[in-house]
């Protein structure tokens, strides 16, 4: 009787894990479906489309790796709640751009990509920006800080290292500085201050 106890016990335990693990994965993929309706209603005049009543976000771009085939819409705000539902963007006062997201969901794909690659963020708005990724580094949180007030125009992305960590949380992050493509950018996507 203990024994069939504990046996069932550790199976329902098994199952729990297996379905919270599953339940991130469902939850990516479920909200950049809803995301991307709101991004396909958004244009220069109503920006903003929150994609379901009391979303914590809405889209304001999109990331496109052409070559590899990746699409990702990107949120405003990069703190953990809207992290949890795709990248997160953070503007800086003078057009530095930060994507953050998570290794194993939304930039699972940047272990891959190394410099010389080539991206586009197409704005809700509808103009694009073609970049190029300038640097790849792993750099320790504890001790590097990223400068949100470049004076430069630059795109960072920013996901936790290594993608092969069997628990969350560590200081590792892989960091990939891009540059605009053809020189200046003409165009200023600040997202607003909350």
């Amino acid at each position: 009787m203990i024994r069939s106890l504990l046996l069932v016990s550790l199976l329902a335990g098994g199952l729990w894990q297996i379905g919270q693990g599953g339940l991130v994965q469902v939850k990516a993929l479920m909200g950049q479906l809803l995301l991307e309706r709101a991004f396909a209603a958004a244009d220069a005049d109503e920006p903003v489309q929150i994609p379901w009543p009391g979303a914590l976000s809405h889209p304001v771009a999109r990331l496109h790796l052409p070559d590899r085939g990746i699409r990702r819409l990107v949120l405003d705000g990069a703190n953990s709640p809207v992290l949890a539902w795709g990248p997160g963007m953070e503007s800086g006062p003078n057009g530095h751009h930060l994507i953050a997201a998570h290794r194993d969901t939304h930039f699972r794909f940047l272990e891959h990509v190394e410099p010389g690659e080539t991206m586009s963020v197409e704005w809700v708005d509808g103009s694009v920006e073609h970049w190029r990724v300038a640097e790849r580094e792993v750099v320790d949180s504890r001790t590097t800080a990223i400068d949100m007030g470049l004076e430069a125009d630059q795109l960072t992305l920013v996901t936790c290292y290594p993608f092969t960590a069997t628990t969350s949380g560590g200081p590792l992050r892989l960091v990939l500085t891009l540059t605009p493509e053809n020189g200046p950018l003409t165009t200023d996507h600040r997202l607003p201050k909350k």
